[in-house]
């Protein structure tokens, strides 16, 4: 018997021209169906399934994201360089730093949801989630020894900017590493 409460997303793909389903439980779980309904009944098949395959080797499948308990407390680490400019964004607007961060996230997510801002497809993303594979989510030929990462987000280019007029701060040697 097949557990209610996985979550299912069904999203039309151009490139293809059919629709995709996926269920974000089970990684491996995407269908395609000419139509809604035909991927909704290829996820339906596919999940049932994948029961029946757990059962047969004696495998647990994973509990659904929607019946799970969650206490809404996230640890996250963040570069040094963006927590300060959280921190002062925090304080110019007289909020908590906490209250600041849950409202980002929700704004992030919400946009995320609606399209506005994507990752890409799932496909094109090694095992572990991150694209061709990369442990560290580097892309493409940004990678190596000679790869500065400060152009990756806002925040660590203002501490790259930062530091290069810091007369306290050492030089900064190539590849990025500090003399010590």
């Amino acid at each position: 018997m097949i557990r209610d409460g996985f979550r299912m997303t069904i999203a039309y793909d151009n490139d293809k021209q059919k629709f995709i389903a996926r269920i974000p439980e089970l990684d491996d779980l995407v269908v395609e169906g000419a139509t809604r309904p035909e991927a909704l009944q290829a996820a339906e098949a596919a999940l049932e399934k994948a029961f029946r395959e757990a059962a047969d080797t004696g495998r647990e499948m994973p509990v659904p994201m929607d019946g799970r308990e969650f206490d809404g407390k996230l640890e996250i680490q963040v570069s040094a360089s963006l927590h300060r400019e959280l921190s002062i964004q925090a304080r110019q607007e007289n909020v908590e730093l906490g209250m600041l961060c849950a409202e980002l996230l929700s704004a992030g997510l919400s946009q995320r949801q609606q399209g506005r801002i994507s990752r890409g497809p799932r496909e094109g993303r090694g095992r572990e989630g991150f694209r061709d594979g990369n442990r560290d989510g580097r892309r493409g030929r940004r990678e190596g020894r000679g790869y500065f990462n400060v152009m990756d987000d806002k925040a660590s280019f203002l501490e790259y900017v930062r530091s290069l007029d810091d007369p306290r701060r050492p030089p900064r040697r190539r590849g990025g590493e500090r003399d010590e």
